[in-house]
């Protein structure tokens, strides 16, 4: 029994196949490729500094326009939806119809195969940055933190697990923790205390081995007469 399109009849070919009674062609008209989760998302954006919350860690971006690269490419594509008959769905670029800004909204260009053949599409998502202050940038005016775990040199994707595996574990380091701030070449993790501090970077070392952690201290003006010290620890791999 030929298969063929609901819609406009055809029996489909390999440029136009036919999945699930409705051929390609159709699903584009029809925008039933692709959709997402949802048209608009609010992501907090610290309007000192132009770090983006993203899950439990703030992340730095070089403006807005660096916030959106990241945000379409890190958030937005967790929220596509591959419609029936397709797969492989991804993000290969977008364009921004309105300037970066507080609200931007952003075109994404998706791929994805239909069956067998590969297809383009696109979406329509608004951005909306919400300007807040982050708390690095409130610490660093309170200068409030008493201590960093400096994370270097360590597979992104591994020590996020591991950190939330040690939070879920310990409500110590998970209520001293004020904020874990990424970086450019790692993560910094700010803490109230020194114990926590040291806690989790010793966790850390144990959990993944072969790994360097030093401490250093930094002056850090005085409180109620007493000369204050900010601990530093650092945490990379070993040479």
């Amino acid at each position: 029994m030929a298969r063929f399109c609901i819609y406009c009849g055809t029996t489909g070919d390999k440029e136009n196949p036919v999945i699930n009674g409705v051929c390609l062609r159709c699903r584009l008209k029809r925008k039933e490729l692709v959709s997402l989760k949802k048209k608009s998302i609010k992501v907090s954006y610290c309007k000192i500094c132009g770090a983006i919350k993203v899950g439990y860690k703030w992340v730095d971006t070089s403006g807005f326009e660096g916030a959106i690269s990241f945000i379409i490419n890190n958030i937005v594509k967790e929220l596509l939806i591959p419609g029936s008959g397709v797969s492989n769905i991804k993000i290969t670029g977008f364009n921004l119809k309105t300037m970066a800004s507080w609200r931007t909204v952003v075109e994404i260009d998706i791929m994805g195969s239909y069956g067998e053949t590969v297809f383009q599409d696109r979406e329509e998502v608004v951005i909306y940055l919400d300007p807040v202050k982050c708390p690095r940038c409130i610490m660093y005016d309170s200068r409030e933190f008493e201590a960093v775990v400096q994370i270097r040199g360590i597979d992104p994707s591994v020590i996020n697990r591991v950190i939330v595996e040690e939070l879920n574990l310990d409500n110590r380091i998970r209520r001293d923790l004020i904020e874990a701030i990424e970086v450019a070449k790692g993560i910094d993790l700010y803490f109230y205390t020194y114990g926590a501090a040291r806690k989790i970077a010793r966790r850390i070392a144990a959990k993944l081995g072969n790994l360097i952690v030093s401490e250093t201290y930094e002056g850090a003006g005085m409180r109620s007469g007493k000369q204050r010290a900010r601990l530093y620890i650092s945490v990379k791999p070993r040479v």
